[in-house]
């Protein structure tokens, strides 16, 4: 220091007395001492001539200060700009290092915001603590408050605590309290502008190679047909589902097997190759749905007829032995004639009923040893085209019989079943009706098919959305008179028909005449059978190649799909009794039309699966043969045909891959834009409006202690040393008088009156 200043002693000169001067000559210059020219006296320069022109407010506003604080509101601004394009989310960063990411982001804004923080306090502390000093006169603990308020956030609100006790600068306490508070929040609002959350990226392969789920229409067409794309109709194609059908017998049981491309009445397209990834990968195809709709069919009058007995020998194993029990038997030609459609058509089958009592309740071993209770009868000029199917269900109707029973629609209604009644030896003299218990359910049912997209999980190929079972069905079945679908096209549903007639599927056993003294399969010819002999006059067990042919076309032994539909409606045989009647489990047991219905579309799903996918169709094509050829016996015509062979094609592979997307945290955001602008505002006001608005009039440079000790305040000094200093409010008590800088003295305003 330039100066010595008297000790805190009141001085005898006026209120605590002229201060005693040092020696030392010293002069002052804008209110600092320094030693004068001509040695004799002090020289004070007077500030006040020698401050510059008053800014006006808006000059004040263009400075380093409001542009650091436009700076933070800029940064806010920009990143709220950015937040509202949703620019920030096209930036992903690996998964694994999504945290560590998160923590820089976060550290880097706060670092910025704190340097920010660090060069706003740097440039507003002088500028506010040296402006007082402008504003004069003021009280000194007003001055005292303005000062050490802008010491950081603590000493702002301590100071705001002292004001609310002792009020001299209230509303300056709250604003430099609001300014701080401000500044901090921005800090903390910083250090949290990021989030790095976990999301999936969305990476697209085309052109992945998929094997198409359901049978080429275009591979109908055998090689050598001078065809021009499909045909309207398959007037003239056979379809032979024999090896398609073996298929069909997997769906029984709990169906645990996984069939890629098969799901319940839906085939679909699958991927070739799976993809081979941890990043849940989906695919979009194709898919095909069959639907069934049966009923009973309208204009059905139905015959059973009988020309012979036969004896069947039953072997008893028990507790009083083992024995053997003729049972008397007859195999019966049952008929039934469909008039209602627009030509007539006959189906024939033919089945083994006891004589008796007892075995006529037994309807095991109608076509033994298979316990099928479903039947689908025949007729040689059956197309192989077409959309529709009849069966029948036989059951008897005292219920005694496990498994046999009703097939309900959902009214719970039977419909109307014909009593199974047999005519023997009809057209002779001797010629009776036998009655049973059987009932015979005459069904008819049609196919339609839906097309669609699903997605596929691409490493399993399995279904996202699995169908239910039940999906086949229509939402309603009654029995109501069923309407056939007469309609020809060149669609899958015109291959149906074929799918489960005897000449086309496969039977569960081979299908040759029995020469065996007592056979134990039921066969479609048997020369034993002696109601063959009768029935068509033959002589010493010969017959003609008409008559083989007609045997042929009314009786087969019973195939893979009657099995299935018998199961899947009445449950699996569990035993069997010693009279070869069944036990079947109820617990799997679901004798309804929906359920029938959902059979047969899940069936017709696995066939054509098979057909699509292991080239199990094969498909002929029937020349037109000109009358002059058919004419010519020693002319002989060769068909054309094909195995439908597997197609592929291509999809589109979706890949969720599990990555950190950059995301701005928005509460933060908003906070620290409001923020920004607060602090802006703030800092606005006191540039402008305050006493920092006054700041070219101060005396000092800065409001540094060697500063403030380069004026003059030894009077101050004095007074206050007249009070008592004990505590804060008597300070501030003592403090509350006004001053103001009179020749570089800071003075009470009295004594400079």
């Amino acid at each position: 220091m330039t100066g010595s200043y008297s000790a805190l002693d009141p001085q005898k000169s006026g209120y605590g007395g002229s201060p005693t001067w040092p020696s030392e000559e010293l002069s002052f210059d804008s209110g600092t001492a320094y030693p004068s020219s001509d040695g004799e006296k002090y020289d004070v320069t007077n500030t006040e001539e020698r401050a510059p022109r008053s800014l006006l407010p808006l000059e004040k506003l263009v400075g380093l200060p409001m542009a650091l604080h436009i700076g933070v509101l800029v940064l806010y601004v920009a990143l709220c700009f950015v937040w509202i394009a949703g620019l920030e989310r096209n930036i992903q960063v690996p998964f694994t290092s999504a945290s560590r990411v998160q923590t820089w982001l976060n550290l880097i804004s706060h670092l910025i915001m704190l340097a920010f923080s660090t060069a706003i306090v740097a440039v507003m502390q002088p500028i506010t603590t040296r402006s007082p000093f402008g504003n004069l006169p003021q009280h000194l603990t007003s001055i005292s408050d303005k000062i050490s308020s802008w010491n950081g956030l603590g000493s702002s609100l301590l100071n705001l605590y002292h004001n609310l006790s002792f009020p001299v600068t209230l509303s300056n306490a709250i604003l430099t309290t609001i300014y701080f508070c401000t500044l901090s929040g921005l800090g903390i609002s910083s250090s949290f502008l990021f989030n790095v959350p976990a999301v999936n990226e969305t990476i697209i392969r085309n052109n992945m190679a998929t094997q198409i789920g359901s049978p080429s229409r275009s591979g109908f067409i055998p090689p050598g047909m001078n065809l021009s794309g499909i045909p309207p109709t398959f007037t003239n194609l056979t379809f032979d589902w024999f090896r398609s059908g073996v298929g069909v017998g997997m769906l029984l049981g709990n169906n645990a097997t996984f069939y890629p491309g098969l799901s319940a009445n839906r085939i679909y397209d699958t991927l070739s190759v799976p993809v081979s990834s941890s990043s849940n990968p989906t695919a979009v195809v194709n898919y095909t749905d069959f639907h069934v709709k049966c009923g009973s069919v309208p204009g059905v009058s139905m015959s059973a007829q009988s020309t012979s007995f036969y004896t069947d020998t039953i072997i008893v194993q028990n507790s009083s032995g083992v024995y053997g029990i003729d049972d008397l038997r007859s195999a019966v030609l049952l008929t039934i004639d469909h008039t209602s459609s627009p030509s007539s058509l006959t189906l024939y089958d033919v089945l083994s009923i006891g004589n008796d009592a007892g075995s006529n309740m037994s309807i095991s071993r109608l076509w033994q040893p298979a316990d099928v209770l479903i039947r689908v009868p025949n007729n040689n000029s059956l197309s192989s085209v077409g959309r529709n199917l009849i069966l029948y269900n036989i059951y008897n109707e005292t219920g005694r019989v496990s498994g046999s029973q009703a097939i309900l629609d959902a009214e719970n209604s039977p419909g109307s079943p014909w009593s199974f009644e047999i005519a023997m030896f009809p057209d002779t003299n001797y010629a009776y009706n036998i009655s049973t218990s059987l009932m015979v359910q005459v069904i008819g049912c049609s196919l339609t098919t839906s097309t669609g997209s699903a997605q596929i999980d691409a490493t399993t190929n399995r279904l996202l959305d699995v169908p239910p079972l039940s999906q086949g069905a229509s939402a309603h079945s009654i029995w109501g008179d069923w309407q056939p679908d007469l309609n020809t096209s060149n669609t899958l549903e015109d291959a149906w028909a074929a799918m489960f007639l005897r000449s086309r599927s496969v039977g569960l056993w081979s299908d040759e005449p029995a020469v065996e003294p007592n056979p134990v399969k039921w066969p479609s010819i048997d020369f034993r059978y002696q109601w063959l002999l009768g029935w068509y006059g033959g002589s010493n067990g010969t017959f003609t190649r008409e008559q083989l042919d007609d045997v042929w076309e009314k009786c087969h032994i019973p195939t893979v799909i009657e099995d299935y539909l018998t199961t899947r409606l009445f449950g699996a045989v569990t035993a069997h009794d010693e009279y070869g009647d069944t036990t079947r489990d109820p617990s799997f047991s679901n004798a309804t039309l929906g359920a029938l219905e959902s059979a047969l579309a899940s069936a017709t799903a696995m066939a054509m699966w098979s057909a699509a996918r292991a080239s199990t169709l094969m498909v002929t094509y029937h020349s037109v043969v000109t009358e002059q050829m058919a004419t010519n016996t020693s002319a002989m015509v060769q068909d054309l045909l094909t195995i439908v062979a597997p197609v592929t094609g291509s999809t589109s592979v979706i890949e969720h891959t599990p990555v950190g997307q950059i995301i701005l945290n928005v509460p933060s955001l908003l906070v620290g834009t409001m923020l920004s602008a607060i602090l802006l505002a703030l800092c606005m006001y006191i540039l402008a409006q305050g006493d920092a608005s006054r700041l070219e009039n101060t005396p000092i440079s800065d409001a540094g202690l060697l500063s403030i000790m380069s004026l003059d305040n030894s009077v101050i000094a004095a007074r206050l040393s007249a009070s008592s200093m004990d505590n804060v409010k008597a300070r501030r008590r003592a403090g509350a008088f006004l001053v103001e800088i009179v020749d570089g003295r800071l003075v009470p305003v009295e004594e400079a009156d």
